[in-house]
């Protein structure tokens, strides 16, 4: 019985501990309450995006897999419905960058959940802050524009 007793802390250690450093990678930051993380491509997983609620905690989530950096600058510029490919406009020095494979994930407290998507914005353009991202109208349809921060600025 004491034995059992052991060798179930043993293993609730051994959890607690594979499950810090599991949180380590992602690399969170805190930003206004809000929880972010953004890592490279994982394989086994089908490219797509999650939009969770918590009705009790009254919180908002999104985990994004395998999408490129163009798409979840389109995916946050139309507030959760996907900018049309032929809507970009890649205006960079190095358009392969943009199509590099990221998993984003995002979390938002109560007070935050109605900027949901303008803190998903802000967080990639800090994460990529040699990108300037808007919204233009172009030959009367809105283009999303995305083309390297002046160095000036």
């Amino acid at each position: 019985m004491k034995m059992r007793f052991i060798l179930v802390m043993a293993a609730l250690c051994l959890n607690f501990c594979y499950g810090q450093q599991k949180q380590k990678q992602l690399s969170p930051i805190e930003l206004k309450g809000c929880q972010y993380g953004i890592t490279g491509f994982k394989s086994g997983f089908k490219a797509g995006y999650v939009v969770s609620k918590n009705s009790f905690l009254k919180s908002k989530a999104i985990i994004v897999r395998n999408y490129s950096l163009s798409q979840l600058f389109a995916l946050a510029m139309g507030a959760g419905e996907v900018i049309k490919p032929e809507n970009i406009i890649v205006d960079v020095r190095e358009p392969k960058k943009l199509q590099q494979l990221y998993c984003y994930k995002l979390i938002v407290p109560p007070a935050q959940v109605d900027n949901f998507y303008v803190l998903m914005m802000q967080n990639l353009i800090q994460e990529f802050s040699v990108y300037e991202v808007k919204i233009e109208c172009r030959d009367n349809k809105d283009m999303m524009l995305i083309k390297d921060r002046d160095d000036e600025l």
